[in-house]
């Protein structure tokens, strides 16, 4: 199992590694949501090695978040994979919204 990583630098965060059920635990959804403060903030997707369900599901759920902390935030270099997933479960918009 790969694991998931991210590095933040100013409004911008990078992630790497695989965003799936198995990396996306309440550990790291405690840690990526201590990330939407009030202003700008950027997720940074380019390397991301494989996605799933959980991905999406976190990405929204991120959204719904830094609605409520007051967060711009933006996705950027959204997978292939997820754009697919997006698409099939009818929440594609959301994401293009971001």
């Amino acid at each position: 199992m790969k694991q998931i990583e991210f590095v933040q630098k100013d409004s911008k965060v990078a992630f790497s590694g695989e965003l799936t059920l198995a990396t996306i635990t309440s550990s790291f959804e405690k840690k990526s949501y201590s990330l939407l403060k009030p202003g700008k903030l950027a997720l940074d997707l380019s390397n991301i090695l494989k996605v799933d369900t959980a991905c999406l599901a976190w990405l929204l759920a991120m959204m719904e978040q830094s609605v409520k902390n007051n967060c711009q935030l933006t996705i950027d270099n959204l997978p292939n994979d997820l754009i697919k997933l997006a698409k099939l479960s009818s929440v594609d918009l959301f994401l293009s919204k971001s």
